[in-house]
C-alpha cells in the first residue's frame, strides 16, 4: 500500500515522465505535421512563427518522439507481451462492448493495451523512417520519396485513431484511471478490476508498500 490509505501505486515516476514526454511530443507533431500539409490549418504555423520554424519544430519534436519510443519500447515490451488469456478477453470485447462475467484476469496491462503498444511501436517506427526520408527526399529515388509521403500519413491516420480511443478509454471511458499516469496512484477497488493478476501477486510480495 501507498502512503495514502486504500490507495496502489500503478507506475514510478519515470514511467508517467516518459509516457508524458512520447504522449506530447507524438501530439506535437500531429499538429505540426497537420500545420504543414494543409491550408486550412494555416492558422498553426501563423502562432509558431511561420512555415519554417513550423517545420523545424516539427522535426525536433519527431527526434524527442523518437528517443521516447525507443526508450518506452524496452521499459514496456515485457509487460506487453501477449498471452493466451488476451484472446478471451478479445472474445468478450473487453467488457467494454456488452456485460460480461467471463473476462480473463488481466495482469499489468490488457489486450487492448497491449495491441495500442504493439501498434504505436510498429507505426511509430514507419513514422520515423519515413520522416527521415521526408528530411531530404531529392537524395532517394522518386518512387522511394512517393511511397516514404504515402506510409507517413497513412501511419499518422492509423495512430491518431488510436490516440482517440486511448485518451477516451484513459479519461471518462474508466473513471480512475488517468490517476495513474498523474500521480501514480488508483484505488483498490481500480485494481481489483483493471489488473487483478498484478494486484494480487503484489500483495503476496511482503516488501509490497
Amino acid at each position: 500500500m501507498s502512503a495514502q490509505e486504500g490507495m496502489v501505486r500503478v507506475t514510478d515516476p519515470v514511467e508517467r515522465i516518459a509516457h508524458w514526454i512520447l504522449a506530447v511530443s507524438c501530439l506535437f507533431c500531429v499538429l505540426t505535421g497537420l500545420g504543414l500539409m494543409f491550408h486550412s490549418w494555416s492558422v498553426i504555423p501563423e502562432l509558431l512563427g511561420g512555415y519554417y520554424a513550423t517545420k523545424w519544430m516539427h522535426i525536433f519534436s519527431g527526434v524527442i518522439f523518437t528517443f521516447s519510443l525507443v526508450y518506452g519500447y524496452f521499459m514496456w515490451k515485457k509487460d506487453c507481451e501477449f498471452e493466451e488469456d488476451d484472446l478471451g478477453w478479445i472474445l468478450q470485447g473487453g467488457g467494454y462492448l456488452w456485460q460480461t462475467t467471463k473476462l480473463p484476469p488481466v495482469f499489468k496491462y490488457n489486450a487492448g493495451q497491449k495491441a495500442f503498444f504493439w501498434f504505436l511501436v510498429v507505426f511509430g517506427a514507419i513514422l520515423v523512417i519515413s520522416g527521415l526520408i521526408m528530411w531530404n527526399p531529392l537524395i532517394f529515388p522518386v518512387m522511394v520519396a512517393r511511397f516514404a509521403y504515402m506510409l507517413h500519413a497513412m501511419s499518422v491516420v492509423v495512430l491518431a485513431s488510436f490516440i482517440v480511443v486511448h485518451i477516451y478509454l484513459g479519461t471518462i471511458g474508466n473513471p480512475g484511471t488517468v490517476s495513474a499516469m498523474i500521480t501514480g496512484l488508483v484505488s483498490k477497488a481500480w485494481c481489483e478490476t483493471h489488473c487483478p493478476r498484478w494486484y494480487a501477486e503484489r500483495n503476496k510480495k511482503p516488501e509490497s508498500v
